[in-house]
């Protein structure tokens, strides 16, 4: 309509001479509308776009908007993921779960061969049966009783017969050497009654050729007896103190030699027992040790059915075949406790972290839920580490444990539950700003940058 009615009207011509002719010229339409002024629809219309822009932005000057660190990460339970290895290693016999399952505490998950470890178990069985027998056998033949071997399993029967026939062997070496030192001391014993026998007559000897020669005496000095006769009952009763002399010295290399006798009686007594006693200690030792490879075996029987520690869900299953060799030590699968509290392990940017701080308020969204239909969970930012952590292919990031306030999202407590291994997004409310701040940024970026180009 305006540009109707500014161009309906005719425009003045101006004269001019050009190339000696007279010809119409029109004034410039800017010149006209200066002339004819702004219709007043088109001031109000500029009027009302200045109000507007000045309202927004003093709207924008004060209104603040969340400022947020956007991060991603994982659900993990608060308490550490299990690692379910196998001490010994073995030939898998049986499988009897499998990825993704939930298993309660104590519950079997694989099974090992056992023929092996029950081959070991009861060899070593069977090598206590027989040291124990060995000590009841070394102990009776210490203690000079016969061997009880009535409490040995029937399966070791014969271990107890091998036993029993040592112990009559070395019974009888033990007799035979005590029957030697005894033959030899009733032999001392023999010696001496004759040496005492001979001493007694001698001793009677004595007596008789001293009286003889006190009468001789007597007589030779009264000249009633020749000297040769007193001088031959003098010689007499010098050899008989002679001979009784003797005699005591043989009674006493005799009660010597009995002595002795006794003494390696008793001694080989002694050695008998020191020696059984001995190897009874060493029986006793081997058995200690026996002992404890035995809890050992045990403890690997009982291994044998791998069980699940904790309530959890069954994460990276190595073995998927029977008969399947397991390497010593080696991790078997993983479980995700269930029954621990749920936390999110969120990776925050290098260029966010200066933002970060352990308190600040997170808004996680669950990515296998609609978070325009069911929203997020509120949390709170628990942990940040210390360092960054790098992965092959991807920048550097620093960890972040949020605790999460729920574990489902939605209205619903029993529906849409969050488990472990879900993706999520973390938004970390690092503070406010206003909606001024946030459109002028790229202005303020770009105008500090361009002031400082060369």
């Amino acid at each position: 309509m305006n540009r109707e009615l500014v161009t309906s009207e005719p425009r003045p011509e101006v004269r001019s001479n050009q190339r000696g002719g007279r010809q119409p010229r029109f004034l410039a339409q800017s010149v006209i509308l200066e002339e004819i002024g702004i219709p007043g629809l088109v001031r109000f219309t500029i009027f009302a776009v200045a109000i507007a822009v000045t309202a927004f932005l003093a709207w924008a000057a004060v209104t603040e908007v969340e400022e947020v660190a956007v991060t991603s990460g994982d659900v993990v339970p608060a308490g550490q993921v299990q690692a379910i290895q196998h001490l010994e290693g073995g030939i898998i016999a049986e499988i009897l779960i499998r990825d993704g399952v939930l298993v309660e505490a104590g519950e079997t998950l694989l099974r090992v061969d056992p023929e092996a470890a029950f081959a070991e178990l009861e060899q070593m069985r069977a090598r206590r049966a027989g040291l124990l027998l060995k000590a009841e056998r070394l102990r009776a033949f210490a203690e000079q009783r016969q061997p009880d071997f009535l409490t040995v399993e029937p399966a070791y029967a014969a271990l107890a017969d091998d036993q029993r026939a040592i112990y009559q062997v070395q019974e009888e070496s033990r007799r035979n050497r005590r029957a030697v030192l005894v033959s030899q001391i009733q032999q001392r014993q023999s010696d001496l009654a004759i040496f005492e026998e001979k001493e007694a007559t001698t001793e009677k000897n004595v007596a008789l050729l001293e009286e003889e020669l006190k009468m001789r005496e007597s007589l030779f000095n009264k000249g009633l007896s020749p000297k040769i006769v007193y001088l031959d009952i003098k010689r007499q009763v010098n050899q008989a103190y002679g001979d009784y002399a003797t005699l005591q010295s043989e009674w006493r290399r005799g009660n010597e030699a009995l002595a002795e006798a006794r003494n390696r009686l008793a001694e080989l007594e002694s050695t008998i027992k020191e020696e059984a006693m001995s190897e009874m200690g060493a029986v006793t030792n081997e058995l200690a040790q026996v002992d404890e490879t035995l809890n050992k075996l045990k403890d690997r029987v009982r291994r044998l059915d791998i069980k699940a520690p904790v309530r959890g869900i069954v994460k990276g299953l190595k073995i998927h075949t029977v008969s399947g060799v397991i390497q010593p030590g080696a991790i078997v699968l993983e479980i995700v406790p269930m029954d621990k509290e749920l936390v999110v392990e969120t990776r925050i940017t290098t260029k966010d972290i200066g933002h970060v701080k352990v308190g600040q308020p997170v808004t996680v969204k669950v990515l296998t839920y609609d978070y325009a239909r069911y929203g997020g969970i509120t949390g709170v930012l628990k942990a940040v580490s210390a360092s960054t952590f790098i992965e092959e292919g991807q920048d550097p990031y620093y960890k972040g444990i949020v605790a999460l306030d729920r574990d489902y999202v939605g209205a619903d407590p029993e529906r849409n539950r969050v488990l472990p291994g879900m993706t999520v997004q973390a938004d970390i409310g690092t503070g406010r700003k206003t909606l001024l701040q946030y459109l002028l940024k790229p202005v303020y970026a770009s105008v500090n940058r361009a002031f400082r180009e060369r």
